[in-house]
């Protein structure tokens, strides 16, 4: 392995799931999910998978906040399996906020008969297997997760291969212009790519916002160069 290769942000995570396997004590779910392989630096984006996922939430504190909703939808072959969408409420009526219902319009009666939080989690998790989770902002959707795996787990925070459309964004603007406010918002980052106008803060209407945003940033940083995961992942860290 090229020196660079073995720094590349991909192989640390790999040598990161590897140390945390032989260290926990996992259920066999999140075993068998962290087991899979990741995707080679050199692998092509048309060939993987991805997982495009938003929450909502009564606020922005895993610890002292609540998950009300998920919405996901799969990417393969780059292209938007619709039919693979997915809105869930979670079982958590009694913990609705007023300041969050203004925002995200989930009102105790949409979750009275919402799904159990660890049916959804014990699913989420099943579904991986070798596909990548997306999100725009991952620190909202990792921390809610890894909060869940500390409290019911009982293990630290999970090696997940994440891919982050905000930092990839922030990467091709900084690349333009290091000075100049840039709206990295889901909705101004659609945007400057032309995309249309969604109503925000629905968790499927998120995820499919999203989704649309890696297909249009992977079509942008594919022009002229190879399309290797390696390299969208790469630009998708945060600095």
């Amino acid at each position: 392995m090229a020196i660079f290769d073995y720094f590349h942000p991909l192989s640390s995570l790999q040598r990161q799931r590897e140390a945390y396997l032989k260290t926990h004590q996992l259920p066999d779910l999140l075993k068998q999910s962290l087991s899979c392989e990741l995707p080679s630096l050199e692998a092509k984006c048309a060939e993987l998978s991805f997982i495009v996922l938003d929450i909502e939430t009564t606020g922005f504190d895993p610890k002292q906040d609540e998950i009300l909703s998920f919405g996901w939808v799969e990417v393969s072959n780059l292209q938007i399996d619709l039919t693979s969408s997915r809105h869930v409420y979670i079982q958590n009526s009694d913990k609705v906020k007023p300041e969050s219902a203004v925002i995200n319009h989930i009102t105790p009666q949409m979750l009275a008969n919402g799904a159990s939080l660890h049916d959804v989690m014990n699913y989420g998790i099943s579904q991986l297997g070798n596909k990548i989770l997306v999100a725009h902002g991952t620190m909202i959707e990792a921390s809610f997760i890894n909060e869940y795996a500390r409290k019911y787990w009982k293990v630290p925070p999970l090696p997940l291969l994440w891919l982050d459309t905000l930092c990839l964004e922030k990467h091709f603007a900084t690349a333009i212009d290091h000075y100049s406010e840039v709206d990295l918002t889901l909705g101004g980052t659609r945007k400057r790519y032309g995309l249309p106008e969604y109503n925000s803060h629905n968790a499927l209407v998120d995820a499919l916002s999203a989704a649309e945003l890696l297909l249009a940033q992977q079509k942008r940083l594919s022009r002229g160069s190879k399309d290797s995961f390696g390299r969208l992942y790469r630009l998708s860290q945060r600095k």
